[in-house]
């Protein structure tokens, strides 16, 4: 009995002891994934790539949450259509209590609205300087590509950032795969 206690006493201390290394390393990173994610299946892909690169990760997060009814997109006034076919449109968010600073690439994933980053995304991207920076766009899609939010992010972007071009991916993408990808545009 004694055995077993010390092995589970073992194996609860060694997890809590790797996720002290991982916030550690994170802590220290100079890479930071800003995420937004209306339903789920981006947070995914922004935590395989927080996970593989060793990053920090950061949620955008609407003052107004996005409602099932909001993501409706066979309504056409719906709130997510509406705000699509506004450019000018910027939703609120939450405050972020982000200092960008100390990181050089930020990896900015997001979903494909009728092919385009959400507004949401153009309220972040305006709301800080990215002078010296890196961003990597990154998204999940039914079947879109991501090279038309990549020319909208690089039109909004303030400072002299280079923005990368992204790629879609599905939001559980496997982290040797991301990995790969991620080194080989860097």
């Amino acid at each position: 009995m004694k055995s077993v206690l010390f092995k589970l006493v073992s194996s609860f201390a060694a997890i809590i002891l790797s996720g002290f290394a991982c916030a550690a390393q994170a802590a220290n990173s100079d890479t930071l994934v800003m995420y937004f994610s209306a339903t789920g299946n981006t947070s995914g892909l922004a935590t395989t790539a927080a996970t593989v690169l060793g990053a920090d990760i950061k949620e955008i997060v609407p003052v107004s949450p996005y409602t099932m009814d909001d993501l409706n997109y066979h309504e056409p006034n719906c709130r997510a259509n509406l705000e699509q076919q506004n450019k000018a449109v910027r939703p609120e968010i939450k405050d972020l209590n982000i200092d960008l600073t100390s990181y050089k690439t930020i990896v900015l994933a997001y979903p494909l609205w009728w092919a385009e980053e959400p507004r949401i995304i153009d309220t972040f991207v305006e709301s800080y300087d990215f002078s010296g920076k890196t961003i990597v766009p990154i998204c999940t899609s039914g079947g879109s590509d991501i090279q038309k939010s990549i020319e909208n992010i690089k039109k909004l972007v303030k400072g002299n950032a280079v923005v990368k071009n992204g790629r879609r991916f599905s939001g559980n993408t496997a982290s040797a795969e991301f990995k790969s990808w991620f080194d080989s545009i860097l």
